[in-house]
C-alpha cells in the first residue's frame, strides 16, 4: 500500500511546454542484445531519466523505488536502446504471455520506444516490450494506432530482485529517416506499471492534448547514417481442404508479398496472387435497415500501413473483393512533410463482378503546429466502361498551443454508369477546442442527395444537412475516490439537403468514471426529443416518410479491474417509445479469466428484446409494407488463447449470433407517414442464425516466418420458421450443412540485408 500511495498520491507537477534533449554517441563496439544491460558495453554512453507521469494522474514524479533510466547509441546498422526499471516488489511485476501484438490488451507491464525521425509531429514508429519480452510494433497516428504495422527488430528482458530491463535493436530497415548528414529525431519512452494501472513518459505527456507525438522529447547527434537498401520478401505456400454438405474440394495456392525501400522516405509494398482464406470470420447480423453493413477489415494488406489512405474519410478497402489478382501501394513521407500514398488492386472477372481496377491516391502535407492539408483522389474503373472518381480536400489549422482547431473537409464524386453520370458533394467543417479540461465543438456536415462515395468508400446515406455540438469534461488528477472522469454531452440537428426537410433532434450524453480500486462505471442516454422523419425506411422515394416517434434510451454499464485474475463487465438497459408503445430491454455480461500466465479466456453473452418495433418489412405491389412486431437476439461469444512461448499460440474463437422477427400485423404509411392499417396477407418472420468457429495454431519458428494452421466451421441460415426456445433452435440450426476448411499455411521471411552476409551471427532469429 505504501508504494501505491506514492504513485498516486505524488506531488503533482505543473507541466509546462518542454522538450528534454538526449545527446547520442556512436557506439564503438555493438551492444549485445541479451537484456542484461552489461556496464562494459554502456558505460560511455549518457544516462537519462526523470520520468514523469501522465495517468492516472498527470504531472507526478515517479517515486524513487520504481525508478527508470535508458541509454541509447547507434551505429552504421541500428539505433540501440538499454532500459532499467526498477520495482521495490520485482516479484509483483505483472506479466503474461501473449501473442505478439497484443501487449496493449494484456495484463502485462511494458515499456514503448516511440521514434519519429522526421520530427513533424505526425507519425510515430512505436517498439514494445513486456517483461517475458513478447514485442509489439505499433505506427501512432494522431487519431489511430496501426498495430498490424509489423518490422523485423531484436529485442530481449531480463528480471532480477531489483526489476527488470529491455535491451533494443533496432535496425534502420524498420524505420524512414532523412538522408542528411547530421539529424535528430524526436524520441519518448514510456513506462507502463500495470499493477498500479500507472503510465510514466521520460518527456512529459499532457493526455488532454490528443496529439502525443508532438509531446516527445528529442535525441540529439547522429551523424553519416546512410538509409539502408529496404528490400524484403514474404513468398508463402497454402493449402486448404474444405467440406461442404458432404463434398471436400482441394486446393494448393501460392504467391508473395514484397517490400521494397524506393529511397529513404518512401516504401513499395506489393501482394501477388494473395490469399486471405484463413482470415477471421465476419460478426454477421441480421439487417433490417435500408443500408448496408459495414465490416472491419481484416486482411493484412489493407490493415497495414493505411493511415495516409484512411485519412480522407474515402477508402472502404472491404471494396476490393477477396478476388485479387494484385495489390501495390507506395507510401512515405519526404523531408519537407509531404506524405504521399498510392494504392492500386486489381480484381478478377467473376459471374458477378466485372474485371475492376481500384485506385487511390493521397497527398498530405503538414505545416507548423501540427496542422496539415490532405488531398484524397479514388478511381474506381470496371471492364464495360463504368468509372467512379472520388476527390477529397480535408484541413485541419491548430494554434500554436494546440488547443484550438479548425477540421474542414470537402468531397466531389462523379460516377458514370452504363447509362448516366451523377454528380455530387460533400462538405463536413467542425470548430473545436481540443484541450485542456474542457472542450467543446460546434460541426455542420452537409451530403448532397446525388453525392456517392461507395464504390470505394462507405456512406450509409447521402441527402444530408446536420448541425451539432458538443461538450466535454475530464478530470486528470485522481482525486479521494477517483483516477479519472470524464462526461460529454451533444446535440443533433438533422434535415435533408434536398429538399430541406426536418428528419430529426436527438441529443447523447455520456459519462464515465473510474474509481480507487479502478472499478470503472458509466451511464449513458440518447433521444430523439421530437417525432422525426425517415425518409428511407420505406424504400421508394422521399415522397414516402415515415414517421418517428420521440424515443428515449438509456444504458449503464460496470467494468472491473482487468489486473485480477477474474474480471467482468455488465452492461443493462432500456428505452421507450411511445407513439406505438414501443420497449427494449437489453444486456450484456462479459467475464475475463486469466488462469495462468499462458492461458486466458473471455466470455461475451448479449441479448436485446424490443416489443412492438415499427419497420419496413417487404413490398406488396409496388407498395412498402410494414410491420409491428417483436425483435430480439441472442449472442454467445466464447474467446481462448493459449501461448506456450513468445513463439508458439494456439487461439479459439466461437460465435452464436440467433436473431428472431415475429410480426404482429401489416401497415401501409398514410399521407403523414402513420401506419396504417393494411389488407397484405403474408407471414415473413425471420429466424436468422450465424454460427463460427475458428481455431488457430500459429508458429513464428523465424522473424515474420510464420506456420499456421487453421480450422474454420461455420452455419449461416434464414428462414421463417420461429423456434421458442434457444435448444430447439440451436438442433435445427446444426441439422443445416455446414462448411469446414482446415487450411495449412507457410510463409518464410526473406530480408536482402541479412541474406547478403554470410556471418549468421548477424541474422535477426
Amino acid at each position: 500500500m505504501k508504494h501505491l500511495f506514492l504513485l498516486l498520491f505524488s506531488f503533482p507537477l505543473i507541466i509546462q511546454a518542454q522538450t528534454k534533449a538526449y545527446q547520442i554517441k556512436r557506439a564503438e563496439t555493438k551492444p549485445t542484445t541479451d537484456g542484461k544491460i552489461t556496464a562494459k558495453e554502456w558505460a560511455m554512453h549518457n544516462l537519462a531519466g526523470e520520468f514523469i507521469s501522465y495517468y492516472p494522474i498527470s504531472g507526478a514524479t515517479m517515486p524513487k523505488g520504481f525508478k527508470t533510466e535508458w541509454k541509447a547509441t547507434y551505429d552504421n546498422q541500428s539505433i540501440y536502446f538499454a532500459v532499467s526499471m526498477y520495482d521495490p516488489r520485482a516479484d509483483s511485476i505483472m506479466s503474461q504471455l501473449c501473442k505478439r501484438d497484443r501487449i496493449e490488451g494484456s495484463n502485462n507491464d511494458h515499456i514503448i520506444i516511440r521514434i519519429n525521425p522526421y520530427q513533424d509531429g505526425q507519425t510515430d514508429f512505436g517498439f514494445k516490450l513486456s517483461p517475458l519480452g513478447v514485442q509489439e510494433d505499433v505506427k501512432f497516428t494522431t487519431n489511430r494506432e496501426d498495430s498490424n504495422w509489423d518490422m523485423v527488430w531484436k529485442s530481449a528482458t531480463h528480471r532480477d530482485d531489483k526489476g527488470w530491463y529491455a535491451e533494443f535493436e533496432i535496425p534502420y530497415s524498420a524505420l524512414r529517416f532523412p538522408k542528411s548528414e547530421v539529424q535528430d529525431w524526436s524520441v519518448n519512452i514510456v513506462r507502463h506499471i500495470r499493477r498500479y494501472r500507472a503510465s510514466y513518459a521520460w518527456n512529459p505527456i499532457d493526455i488532454t492534448n490528443e496529439n502525443i507525438s508532438s509531446q516527445a522529447g528529442t535525441i540529439k547527434g547522429f551523424k553519416s547514417i546512410e538509409p539502408p537498401l529496404r528490400l524484403s520478401f514474404l513468398p508463402y505456400i497454402s493449402s486448404y481442404a474444405t467440406n461442404y454438405d458432404g463434398e471436400t474440394e482441394y486446393s494448393l495456392n501460392g504467391g508473395m508479398d514484397v517490400k521494397y525501400g524506393i529511397n529513404e522516405s518512401f516504401t513499395l509494398d506489393m501482394t501477388l496472387i494473395p490469399d486471405f482464406g484463413q482470415v477471421g470470420f465476419d460478426n454477421q447480423v441480421l439487417n433490417l435497415s435500408p443500408f448496408e453493413v459495414q465490416y472491419d477489415e481484416k486482411r493484412p494488406f489493407f490493415t497495414e500501413g493505411t493511415e495516409l489512405f484512411d485519412k480522407g474519410y474515402l477508402f472502404y478497402s472491404r471494396r476490393i473483393s477477396d478476388n485479387l489478382l494484385n495489390a501495390t501501394k507506395v507510401t512515405g513521407r519526404t523531408k519537407n512533410n509531404l506524405g504521399v500514398g498510392i494504392l492500386n488492386a486489381l480484381t478478377n472477372e467473376t459471374e458477378n463482378d466485372p474485371l475492376s481496377n481500384y485506385n487511390i491516391v493521397v497527398l498530405d502535407q503538414s505545416f507548423a503546429n501540427n496542422s496539415y492539408l490532405t488531398f484524397t483522389n479514388t478511381n474506381v474503373q470496371r471492364k464495360g466502361g463504368e468509372k467512379a472518381n472520388v476527390t477529397g480536400l480535408l484541413s485541419v489549422f491548430r494554434n500554436k498551443s494546440n488547443t484550438y482547431q479548425f477540421f474542414g473537409n470537402y468531397r466531389y464524386s462523379h460516377v458514370k454508369g452504363s447509362e448516366d453520370t451523377e454528380q455530387g458533394f460533400a462538405s463536413y467543417m467542425n470548430i473545436s477546442k481540443v484541450a485542456g479540461k474542457l472542450q467543446f465543438g460546434l460541426a455542420n456536415n452537409i451530403e448532397s442527395d446525388t453525392y456517392n462515395p461507395n464504390d470505394m468508400g462507405f456512406l450509409y446515406n447521402n441527402n444530408e444537412f446536420n448541425t451539432s455540438a458538443d461538450i466535454s469534461y475530464r478530470i486528470t488528477e485522481s482525486t479521494k475516490r477517483l483516477v479519472d472522469f470524464k462526461c460529454n454531452a451533444s446535440i443533433s440537428y438533422e434535415q435533408l439537403y434536398k429538399p430541406r426537410l426536418f428528419s430529426e433532434l436527438s441529443y447523447e450524453l455520456r459519462q464515465v468514471s473510474t474509481f480507487r480500486n479502478f472499478l470503472t462505471w458509466g451511464v449513458s442516454s440518447r433521444g430523439e426529443l421530437t417525432e422525426g422523419n425517415d425518409y428511407f425506411e420505406s424504400r421508394t422515394s422521399i415522397d414516402d416518410v415515415f414517421k418517428r416517434s420521440r424515443k428515449y434510451t438509456a444504458r449503464m454499464f460496470f467494468s472491473s479491474d482487468y489486473r485480477k485474475k477474474l474480471a467482468l463487465d455488465i452492461s443493462f438497459g432500456g428505452g421507450q417509445a411511445p407513439l406505438y408503445d414501443e420497449h427494449t430491454l437489453f444486456f450484456r455480461m462479459s467475464p475475463r479469466v486469466r488462469f495462468s500466465e499462458k492461458l486466458f479466456m473471455y466470455y461475451v453473452f448479449s441479448t436485446s428484446m424490443t416489443d412492438n418495433e415499427t419497420g419496413y418489412i417487404t413490398s406488396d405491389n409496388n407498395n412498402s409494407i410494414f410491420s409491428t412486431r417483436k425483435k430480439q437476439f441472442f449472442t454467445n461469444v466464447l474467446k481462448a488463447e493459449y501461448v506456450l512461448n513468445t513463439k508458439m499460440s494456439f487461439d479459439f474463437k466461437f460465435r452464436h449470433h440467433w436473431e428472431q422477427v415475429r410480426n404482429y400485423s401489416f401497415h401501409t404509411l398514410d399521407h403523414y407517414g402513420y401506419l396504417q392499417d393494411s389488407d397484405y396477407v403474408g407471414e415473413n418472420n425471420v429466424n436468422f442464425n450465424a454460427w463460427n468457429i475458428d481455431l488457430n495454431f500459429n508458429y513464428w519458428f523465424a522473424p515474420a516466418s510464420e506456420i499456421s494452421i487453421v480450422w474454420k466451421n461455420s452455419i449461416l441460415t434464414s428462414g421463417s420458421r420461429i423456434e421458442s426456445y434457444y435448444k430447439d433452435n440451436l438442433e435445427a440450426l446444426l441439422n443445416n450443412p455446414q462448411e469446414n476448411s482446415l487450411s495449412l499455411r507457410l510463409r518464410f521471411f526473406l530480408d536482402y540485408q541479412y541474406l547478403k552476409k554470410s556471418d549468421s551471427s548477424q541474422r535477426y532469429m
